[in-house]
């Protein structure tokens, strides 16, 4: 499963950073959201990376990501 929205910020536009291969074939990667720099690789579960199903307790609210300076750093 590979998706591009934000499990912790629900941004969308997410950038791929790696891809595991075997054999020749994609079988994970690694994505970056480039607005709060939350990375994942879409082969983890999704109560770790579905913004759906994941808990409220570790989002970020992009209207207030002053809030946030050690989180984003770059």
């Amino acid at each position: 499963m590979t998706t591009t929205v934000c499990g912790r910020c629900k941004s969308s536009g997410a950038v791929t950073d790696h891809q595991g291969r075997q054999d020749g074939a994609v079988v994970w990667t690694i994505l970056r959201c480039p607005t709060c720099n939350f990375s994942w690789r879409d082969s983890e579960p999704a109560r770790a990376i579905d913004p759906a199903v994941r808990s409220a307790d570790f989002a970020v609210d992009v209207g207030d990501l002053q809030r946030y300076p050690k989180i984003l750093q770059q």
